[in-house]
């Protein structure tokens, strides 16, 4: 026998070897962990600009019962009698109490008047979550407040 005859050809390489699933696994993770906290943020932005929409929403309500009655309301149900909103649009709650808008539970709602006469709208940020903070506006339709995260990231309504 030869020695070319002796060697057996070597069979080709079907698998990956567990260094390299674990350099994927490593790279899977390290993009992960760079992508996860701004993926967070532009969620928390479309809710913060959704919750400052639903503001100026409330605010030309307010505008409107307004120039009917000549005063502003804190009574959900009384912008409801007007047929600003729909009952399954704004939650039903007593003067100056919390409520709900189109049944978005990530932030709560509530109308205060002033004792200048004049109203101003908050949007509180549902606790439980890593965000909290107040957006408000007032009769003039001014959004002002900011959320922010536990590690001091803030959000802003994106349009004044």
């Amino acid at each position: 026998m030869t020695a070319l005859s002796s060697r057996r050809p070597r069979p080709s390489r079907a698998g990956s070897t567990l260094v390299e699933l674990m350099i994927v696994t490593l790279l899977i993770g390290i993009f992960a962990a760079m992508a996860i906290p701004s993926y967070r943020s532009s969620v928390e932005q479309a809710r913060t600009d959704m919750a400052a929409a639903n503001l100026r929403t409330l605010w030309a309500a307010e505008r409107f019962f307004y120039l009917n009655e000549r005063y502003y309301t804190s009574e959900t149900n009384d912008l409801i009698a007007y047929g600003v909103f729909k009952a399954s649009e704004i939650s039903s709650a007593p003067a100056g109490g919390p409520f709900l808008m189109y049944n978005d539970p990530t932030f709560i709602y509530r109308i205060v008047l002033q004792p200048n006469g004049e109203f101003q709208a908050t949007a509180t940020r549902a606790a439980g979550t890593a965000f909290h903070g107040v957006l408000t506006i007032d009769a003039a339709g001014v959004v002002s407040g900011q959320v922010a995260d536990t590690s001091g990231r803030v959000v802003r309504p994106g349009f004044r």
